[in-house]
């Protein structure tokens, strides 16, 4: 028995110093197969470096060419991207050049008759770009002549909104030699080019002349002015081109772009208010509107409700009416208009959700958290009202509540609370069922109205002091808030003070229209009559209006 157990120990041992041989070769074995694991690829660094052209047919630059096409070796592979849509060639072909493929070889084409004496200037945009990353060429200007000299003098400016004086991309600016008033909408300009991200534009390679220059934003991806929703710019004299090595030569004004007033009233949009109105937008500020109903209907008392710059207006009919259609004759400033209105739907009568429960009218207001200490509390009805009584209805102030009555009075639209409201107090007002109905029978639910009134230091004190140019009688001064929405407008003239005692706190902005036909708004040019823009003027700097301030601002801005 004792050797059978000495001979397990030994084996026991055996297995021991085995087992640790092992693992140290297993150790070994999996750090060498770990160093020679593939590892895939990285790809290396984005290949940034555009395709460049190693030779050309003709040369960059050559004299004389008289062919029609050009080819373009490049030293690697490349693809067209959108190439006819990039191109740009000026003097224009009539008929679009074409691109064909070979290898590294890019040809460019064209049916066009080359004009005799003239440089040619060929802008690919991102037109030809690498096959791996879409990088375009490094150089995408080509420039030939078919005369002995290659043009050299140029234009450039910037392009911008008429009305906001922001820059704009995409915009054609478009050159002519000629000065017809004709000429936008029926020739090709001679130079073209197209506007940045900053509205700039850089014609290259023009010939020593004077030229017509006009701008356009384009409907159609046409060089033709002949959509009249296309935005449009000019200038009305003769521009001379400018040697590059000119150092004194005057900067071109800014192209104002702005799309042209149609002055002819028409009617925009009609629609039907449920079965409680009819409403019609126009083109503009309406002079004279008559309705001519010829179905039998009796429309005499019908309400019309108009808005504030009487270009819109809702007829609200008498009582819900049940009809199977209407037949209108529109009489709007000399224009005549014939309307049909079908019954309307089942849903359309029911309201927006089509809902069978009938709602009773509503009333929202125009701010529902707070009144100026110094205004008014508005609540706005969505139909006409026709009866109120606010005998039950309560006006609570501070805990104390008395008859709502003493302070409210009732408009066509809306209700105002006119109160002496004390700075920082609380305000609620409960409007009872049934106190406030409309012309279609339809009363309000209970309503609780809970509101703060204002305090001095939600406000501050702004005056302006403005000597404005004198290229116009009066000018339509607007304060407004930084998303560019009008808070404040009135009329001033050149010179003098505009002044808010209690104006909220914030920032501001100030922005004066030169209102020179004096019809209290911002008028568009007219082409063919020559007739630019409206002048618009911005303060430079955003105005912050502070608590319980007194800010003193000078404006004076030159005549250009």
């Amino acid at each position: 028995m004792k050797k059978i157990n000495s001979i397990w120990k030994k084996f026991a041992a055996i297995l021991v110093k085995d087992f640790h041989s092992i693992i140290s070769w297993l150790a070994i074995f999996f750090l060498l197969t770990s160093c020679a694991l593939q590892v895939p690829p990285t790809g290396g660094p984005k290949d940034e470096d555009p395709p460049k052209i190693l030779s050309s047919t003709p040369l960059n630059g050559s004299l004389n060419y008289t062919g029609t096409s050009i080819a373009l070796e490049f030293d690697e592979y490349v693809k067209t991207n959108a190439a006819s849509q990039e191109l740009i060639v000026t003097p224009p072909f009539v008929t679009p050049a074409e691109f064909s493929m070979r290898g590294k070889k890019v040809t460019v084409s064209w049916t066009d008759t080359l004009i005799p004496n003239t440089t040619y200037l060929f802008q690919f945009g991102k037109g030809i770009v690498d096959i791996n990353e879409n990088n375009p060429l490094d150089s995408n200007l080509f420039v030939f002549s078919t005369g002995d000299y290659i043009d050299s003098f140029e234009l450039e400016g910037r392009v911008i909104d008429a009305f906001t004086l922001k820059p704009i991309k995409d915009v054609w600016v478009m050159l002519y030699p000629e000065n017809e008033d004709s000429l936008p909408y029926k020739s090709l300009p001679r130079y073209f080019a197209k506007t940045d991200e900053q509205g700039n534009y850089h014609l290259k390679y023009l010939s020593d002349r004077s030229f017509k220059v006009f701008a356009l934003e384009p409907a159609n991806n046409g060089y033709f002015f002949d959509q009249p929703a296309e935005a449009i710019g000019f200038i009305d004299e003769m521009i001379p081109s400018r040697n590059p090595r000119d150092t004194n030569a005057k900067a071109l004004n800014d192209l104002k772009l702005f799309v042209q007033e149609d002055t002819l009233q028409f009617l925009k949009e009609f629609s039907q208010i449920e079965n409680k109105g009819l409403s019609f937008l126009f083109n503009k500020p309406v002079d004279s509107l008559s309705l001519i109903e010829i179905s039998g209907i009796d429309i005499t008392n019908w309400t019309p409700e108009w808005n504030l710059f009487s270009d819109s207006v809702a007829y609200w009919f008498q009582s819900p009416l049940d009809y199977d259609s209407l037949k209108l004759i529109v009489h709007v400033d000399g224009f005549i208009d014939t309307l049909f209105f079908r019954k309307p739907s089942r849903q359309l009568a029911m309201g927006k959700k089509g809902s069978r429960k009938a709602e009773g009218l509503g009333l929202k207001a125009d701010n529902p958290a707070k009144v100026n200490h110094f205004g008014v509390y508005r609540l706005k009805s969505s139909t006409p009202i026709k009866s109120s009584d606010f005998s039950t209805s309560l006006f609570i102030e501070d805990g104390d509540t008395v008859s709502l009555t003493p302070y409210a009075r009732t408009n066509l639209m809306d209700i105002i609370i006119d109160h002496q409201w004390k700075e920082g107090s609380k305000y609620q007002v409960v409007i009872f069922d049934s106190a406030v109905c409309d012309k279609f029978g339809s009363c309000n639910d209970t309503l609780r109205f809970s509101f703060v009134a204002s305090k001095k230091e939600d406000f501050g004190e702004l005056t302006i002091q403005h000597d404005l140019p004198k290229e116009s009688v009066q000018y339509v001064w607007q304060l407004l808030k930084p998303d560019g929405k009008v808070y404040l407008e009135e009329i001033v003239s050149a010179q003098g003070t505009v002044q808010y005692k209690l104006l909220p706190t914030g920032k501001y902005k100030i922005k004066v229209i030169a209102d020179q036909n004096e019809n209290g708004k911002w008028d568009s040019g007219v082409y063919l009559k020559h007739q630019q823009p409206e002048n618009v003027f911005f303060y430079e700097q955003e105005i912050e209006v502070r608590s319980n301030w007194q800010s003193e601002i000078e404006w004076i801005l030159e005549q250009e």
